[in-house]
């Protein structure tokens, strides 16, 4: 199939009208349900930097709250960059753990690596995210074991600590199927998808985001956009 020319897909007329709340509503208040304790314990079985990953009476994550976890980011030591995957990780997963302890063994097998991969992944981030995209899937295939598309491009796009203009945005498989059945892109594909696919991917949503600033009057966020999509694509939604 010939890839779809993004330049002609508009932004749905419901994401639009999505856009008018505001995005601290959107998306620093956008909270998740987490398996604290389930965290906190796996991660301390195999005596892993980062532990605890949150305090016992936290029950959810805000992205607000990760957002001020990456604030400090290069300056992070490595249990505090750990502790701040964990916590993305835990976010991302919500109540769904499968494969997640798998993840956390992969760390433990070769923590050096992973710590250096994500370093050089989170810095590229705020640049270029197509660049911090390949570090994390180098020709196609995942740096670190069981840290696919999805959960990588979380960790990515938390390394902006919220900024508005953070060029990374979440792709995973209900922000794919909303992109394929409501916005026109026919190409896409599903899951491991290659660099040049995600770097399309941002400069798509950044696009919409550009032309949505100068509609609205305000700095438009691709995360406001990308949470519209993974809201509509089917399922229960991140509430």
């Amino acid at each position: 199939m010939a890839p779809t020319d993004l330049s002609r897909l508009p932004l749905p007329t419901a994401c639009r009208e999505a856009l008018r709340a505001p995005r601290t509503e959107r998306v620093n208040d956008h909270a998740v349900p987490i398996a604290a304790a389930w965290w906190n314990a796996e991660v301390a079985a195999v005596r892993l930097p980062g532990a605890p990953v949150t305090g016992r009476r936290v029950m959810h994550l805000r992205r607000g709250d990760l957002f001020t976890d990456a604030a400090k980011l290069p300056a992070l030591s490595d249990e505090e960059l750990l502790r701040f995957t964990w916590r993305v990780l835990a976010w991302g997963s919500g109540m769904k753990l499968r494969l997640n302890r798998r993840r956390i063994r992969a760390v433990a097998h070769d923590t050096t690596h992973v710590v250096k991969t994500l370093r050089s992944a989170l810095a590229a981030a705020p640049v270029d995210a197509a660049q911090a995209y390949e570090v994390m899937h180098p020709e196609g295939r995942s740096a670190v074991r069981y840290l696919g598309p999805a959960f990588s491009t979380k960790l990515l796009y938390f390394a902006g600590a919220g900024s508005v203009r953070h060029p990374c945005a979440i792709l995973d498989s209900r922000v794919a199927a909303t992109l394929k059945k409501s916005c026109g892109w026919d190409s896409l594909g599903n899951g491991r998808w290659p660099t040049r696919t995600y770097g399309r991917y941002c400069t798509l949503l950044a696009r919409w985001a550009a032309e949505e600033s100068e509609r609205l009057g305000r700095d438009v966020g691709v995360d406001e956009i990308e949470r519209w999509l993974f809201d509509s694509g089917g399922g229960q939604a991140r509430k």
